[in-house]
């Protein structure tokens, strides 16, 4: 079941880039990033409520109490790590990046940086070291990144546009092995809909007053509106707490490969959007495939 829900993270987080794109035609990179934590703290929240009443429904009382000792008083200030750090800063920054550039493939494949630097968050926050095998592997997929920051610098990205790129999965990294430590006994749901609930109560009244909405009307607006609810409910609620699911039950490692894949479906979608691919991107996803191989091959010695 894993392996599934592994594949529909994928496919749903390819095309969130091109959708991005396409919103901000009517949105500012606020506006883009409020509207997403806002469809998708909804619909977990309904989602939730559905659950609690399901469990009263089948006589377990308790339903709500459960979810009561799991979470801590403590528990508040440390969500506020993948608040600030997992929600604020890369829902904010991709669309800005992408919105800027006019180019979803290209800042869609640098996500790939999240398996490198979740190996070396891991290191000192879950004393997990990395086999020889793995670390091979995340090492040429940094290669591979290298490839295509030099991409970014022919296409004419500053240095700044690529070190705010960067920082988006390195924000990822950190926050899903603070979760995978710090909050592995809570509901998938219930986290994600805390998490994305408490960043909409941060930048949605900052989207408002600072951005608004572009003087756009009539198909372009309502089309805009219309990505914007399917990245908040699909792409952003639900997808959101299958990935946190798999952190809590595979670890930041296993959930962080999806960003392996997920390039993929970035470039094809800004291809199908008329972007430019570069051979140099290409080359780049080649590698990221042999990356892939290397850290996601079965070990046989665990098998025996």
């Amino acid at each position: 079941m894993h392996h599934l829900i592994f594949i529909t993270i994928c496919v749903i987080w390819g095309s969130n880039f091109v959708l991005m794109k396409w919103a901000y035609a009517a949105f500012g990179p606020i506006g883009v990033g409020a509207g997403r934590v806002l469809g998708g703290a909804g619909v977990l929240w309904v989602l939730w409520v559905f659950w609690i009443l399901s469990k009263k429904w089948a006589g377990e009382k308790d339903a709500t109490a459960t979810q009561g000792k799991s979470f801590r008083g403590g528990d508040w200030l440390a969500l506020m790590v993948p608040v600030v750090i997992g929600s604020i800063y890369p829902y904010i920054a991709q669309p800005y990046l992408i919105g800027k550039h006019q180019d979803s493939a290209f800042f869609g494949m640098m996500v790939c940086l999240v398996p490198l630097l979740t190996i070396v968050a891991s290191v000192p926050m879950l004393r997990v070291w990395p086999t020889f095998r793995q670390g091979g592997g995340v090492l040429l997929g940094l290669a591979c990144m290298v490839l295509l920051m030099r991409d970014g610098q022919v296409r004419g990205m500053s240095g700044l546009d690529l070190m705010l790129a960067v920082l988006v999965p390195l924000s990822y990294a950190v926050s899903n092995t603070f979760i995978k430590r710090r909050l592995s006994q809570m509901s998938p749901v219930f986290m994600t809909a805390m998490i994305l609930g408490l960043t909409s109560l941060v930048i949605t009244p900052i989207g408002v007053v600072a951005e608004g909405i572009k003087p756009v009307s009539g198909p372009e607006l309502w089309e805009a509106l219309l990505v914007l609810a399917w990245l908040g409910v699909v792409g952003t609620g639900i997808a959101t707490v299958m990935f946190y699911r798999l952190i809590q039950t595979h670890g930041p490692l296993y959930a962080g490969m999806v960003t392996y894949v997920i390039p993929l479906g970035a470039l094809a979608w800004g291809w199908f959007d008329d972007e430019v691919v570069t051979g140099t991107q290409l080359l780049a996803l080649v590698g990221v495939f042999a990356a892939i191989a290397m850290v996601q091959w079965p070990n046989r010695k665990a098998d025996l």
